[in-house]
């Protein structure tokens, strides 16, 4: 079991890599890098004397596929040893769903040409279904990694706190899809000074990438400062050390993530900060799924999370 807890929380970091590289691809316009072919790369499994663009975009096929084998794997141990956990079962089983359709949307933006210089509001819905997409299939894992170490059960009902959770989480799916919208005007129509990007952003005439992306901003302070208010609100009514230590990581990465975006708009966007936003992203997401577990269960679960000595760093104990 302790090999299978490591692995799981490998498999989840390992696709928030392949996620950031994903971004990676897009960002410098190499999602064509293959031509419209799928799953092979311009015709060929392994293409030959390749372009830079498509080593790029063949690299994320590759590291992509190898998720879906790592998921696969974690479904085949589920089912062999512990299908009776019925928490671990369904979040393994949606790891495998999300997977797939993650695999399908990124097929689709190539088969369908949502790629490279494309600026068409087919291409914006896409972007968003799959960042949308890609939080839900980190939010499997993440609960796989933890069903995996932590062995738990529903059992005081509090519908106030998941009530709250939920509406932090849809702003959060809602903010990620913002979020890609203005990664891809970015990328699309960059800017050459921080004052044209904000006469840009207001222009009636400009393009409706150019003028949605000033609405990520405004979502991020609100949300952002919903999701600090809940968080502050569960750390009290838990009264739990190690809840707190986890909420107070959520909220410190929020607070960074503010400032990171002040730096992204007045650096304009550079690749470097574009990839950090999102990793930062993730985590913050990983986090509230985290925050999110603890309101399904209860208090009571707070108390037995030391029950597994792989994670006594949460307690501030040596392994």
């Amino acid at each position: 079991m302790r090999k299978f807890q490591r692995f799981a929380w490998g498999v989840l970091f390992y696709n928030v890599l392949v996620i950031v590289f994903g971004a990676f691809v897009r960002a410098t316009g190499s999602g064509a890098g293959c031509g419209s072919h799928w799953p092979l790369c311009n015709g060929e499994v392994v293409p030959r004397a390749p372009q830079v663009e498509t080593l790029i975009e063949w690299t994320h096929r590759l590291t992509s596929g190898i998720s879906v084998i790592f998921i696969l794997m974690l479904v085949f141990w589920v089912w062999r040893n512990v299908w009776q956990e019925k928490n671990l079962r369904y979040a393994v089983l949606a790891s495998m769903f999300f997977i797939f359709t993650e695999s399908l949307i990124g097929a689709g933006l190539v088969l369908f040409g949502l790629v490279g210089d494309n600026a068409s509001v087919g291409r914006a819905i896409s972007m968003m279904a799959h960042l949308v997409n890609t939080f839900l299939l980190l939010a499997s894992l993440t609960c796989v990694a933890w069903f995996a170490t932590f062995h738990t059960t529903m059992s005081e009902k509090n519908y106030k706190k998941r009530g709250g959770w939920l509406v932090g989480a849809l702003g959060m799916l809602a903010l990620g899809a913002s979020g890609a919208i203005a990664a891809l005007g970015d990328t699309l129509f960059p800017s050459s000074s921080l004052m044209e990007g904000i006469m840009m952003d207001f222009d009636p005439l400009a393009h409706f990438l150019i003028r949605l992306r000033v609405f990520h901003p405004a979502i991020a302070i609100i949300v952002g400062g919903y999701v600090i208010i809940l968080i502050r609100f569960l750390i009290k009514s838990f009264r739990s050390a190690q809840f707190t230590k986890i909420g107070y990581g959520v909220i410190a990465l929020i607070i960074g993530q503010w400032l990171l975006g002040i730096v992204n708009v007045i650096t304009l966007a550079p690749v470097g900060i574009q990839l950090i936003h999102l990793l930062l992203t993730t985590l913050i997401w990983i986090g509230y799924v985290i925050v999110g577990i603890f309101c399904w269960v209860g208090s009571d679960f707070s108390l037995r999370i030391t029950e597994r000595p792989i994670h006594n760093w949460i307690n501030g104990t040596p392994t």
